[in-house]
């Protein structure tokens, strides 16, 4: 039977009432999410510098950890971070937001570098800041060739806020920690950290781990700022993650973390809603169980004399083509770094005990590090004893695996593994195994500065077995004792 006409202009009535009234809604939220921002990036502070135009497709976003001491108000505070006269870049990153390519790669450029800042000369990067964000933008033009379209500063307070308005990281320390520079003391295992204490572990440079062995505090890291940047790039990949998270389930806590972050920050003068926009979209698509989607590189750097007394880092040429050219790239292609320019430096590496060999995982890690450079991506087990060693890469990685392939003695065999997470080669150990060794014509290659001044010529073997975790800190049980089970909510 149907409806009588009444009942259908009623119920028709009614439905384009509650479209319109759904309608408005809809415009009132829009109209209010975009007044809260706007009202939001008036109140936040801005510095007029001197940008390149951004591409129609993408941009590049200076970051700099600003180690500005200016809230050192207390004797606590200064004993902790110093006097409030100096003002340097403690992290220096570039983020290449490319949309098109679905990817946004960050660039590290170590503090240290040796560069010619113009018109000051040769000096270390980090010095450029110290004049202004000008200046650094200028020395990336003048010495790589890079075009910064937006500069962001955070500053101390900035990355603790927003790590208190998360609540939360988890790190994992595989012994008691220290670092008297930056106040770091912690306990070991899997810690979560607040903002301050989170601030003292990726500011470290000297960094040490107790030595349950030999009963006292023992250097963990050699690798000093690079190390940091390690730790730096491994935390934010989880902060990054968690905020996705916790954003996701509690619209309040997005609000309070954007709040927190726009307190602190310095942006240029012509960075705008869109801009923010595009930044965000780069970072929302995080999974936070798997972080990969961001991709984090350090420029390729190479030990070598001081510099006026001073420990400096060179650039790593022509090495450090490959970085730079994805970096001057908008065309929205997703690009791979070509092979000639894949270096040691910009590949981690897994080592996997595979059950009969005479060298650890552990020992065999450290050794490929210290001498061949290359990043470390932690050691673990596999699920079945190899007779013959395998150099495991993730899909794209070939040409890594293969440069893996030629520190290894014997020869190993290549096999693609799409199950890798974390490194881009896992070397699963066989009962053939027996060292690490440098490619011809590489034996007189620098393994890179080990905390105090840099020199030419390969790093010494020690017999040291020290290995790396994810985080860029050591795992050494022979030096340092058993290592604190990781344990949840560690990864």
């Amino acid at each position: 039977m149907g409806l009588s006409r009444s009942v259908v202009r009623a119920v028709s009535k009614r439905y384009v009432i509650a479209l319109a009234v759904a309608a408005a809604v809809m415009i009132g939220s829009v109209v209010a999410v975009n007044y809260v921002i706007d009202t939001k990036l008036n109140n936040v502070k801005r510095v007029t510098v001197k940008t390149a135009p951004a591409p129609s497709k993408g941009a590049n976003y200076l970051l700099l950890g600003s180690d500005t001491r200016a809230f050192v108000k207390t004797k606590q505070q200064q004993n902790a971070f110093g006097t409030p006269e100096t003002v340097n870049s403690d992290t220096m990153m570039v983020i290449h937001v490319e949309p098109g390519a679905k990817k946004t790669l960050i660039v590290s450029f170590p503090r240290d570098l040796w560069v010619n800042i113009p018109g000051m000369g040769m000096n270390k990067i980090n010095a450029a800041f110290g004049v202004g964000p000008d200046k650094a933008i200028q020395t990336l033009k003048a010495d790589f060739n890079i075009d910064i379209n937006h500069f962001v500063s955070v500053d101390f307070q900035s990355f603790q806020a927003v790590v208190n308005a998360i609540g939360s990281v988890p790190v994992y320390f595989p012994y008691p920690a220290r670092d008297a520079e930056t106040g770091l003391n912690v306990p070991g295992g899997c810690l979560s950290l607040n903002g301050q204490t989170a601030l003292a572990y990726t500011r470290s440079r000297t960094l040490e781990f107790y030595s349950s062995v030999q009963k006292q505090w023992l250097l963990a890291d050699p690798t000093a700022d690079i190390g940091r940047i390690n730790r730096q790039q491994q935390f934010i990949r989880e902060l990054a993650g968690i905020a996705v998270q916790r954003s996701l389930e509690d619209p309040l806590t997005a609000n309070t973390i954007v709040d927190r972050v726009l307190q602190y920050l310095v942006l240029d003068q012509n960075l705008s809603k869109t801009d923010i926009f595009t930044l965000v979209d780069a970072f929302r698509t995080v999974n936070p169980n798997d972080t990969s989607h961001l991709e984090f590189q350090t420029l390729p750097w190479a030990a070598g004399p001081d510099q006026h007394g001073l420990s400096v880092l060179y650039v790593k040429e022509p090495d450090d083509q490959g970085l730079l050219t994805r970096l001057r790239d908008f065309s929205g292609k997703t690009t791979t770094t070509p092979t000639a320019t894949i270096t040691p430096q910009n590949v981690k590496v897994r080592f996997l005990d595979g059950g009969g060999a005479s060298v650890s995982a552990s020992s065999a890690l450290f050794d490929l590090v210290r001498r061949g450079g290359f990043q470390s991506g932690g050691v673990g087990t596999v699920s079945s004893p190899v007779a013959q060693t395998e150099v495991r890469y993730r899909p794209g990685a070939f040409t890594q695996g293969a440069l893996v392939l030629e520190y290894l003695q014997p020869a190993a065999r290549l096999v693609v593994d799409p199950t890798i997470k974390g490194a881009d080669v896992a070397v699963a150990l066989g009962r053939d195994f027996r060292s690490i060794v440098l490619p011809a014509g590489q034996a007189g290659a620098t393994a890179g500065a080990a905390g105090g001044s840099p020199s030419a010529g390969a790093a010494p073997s020690t017999g040291d077995t020290t290995a790396q975790t994810s985080s860029g800190t050591s795992l050494d049980p022979a030096r340092f004792g058993p290592p604190i089970p990781k344990g949840p909510p560690c990864k």
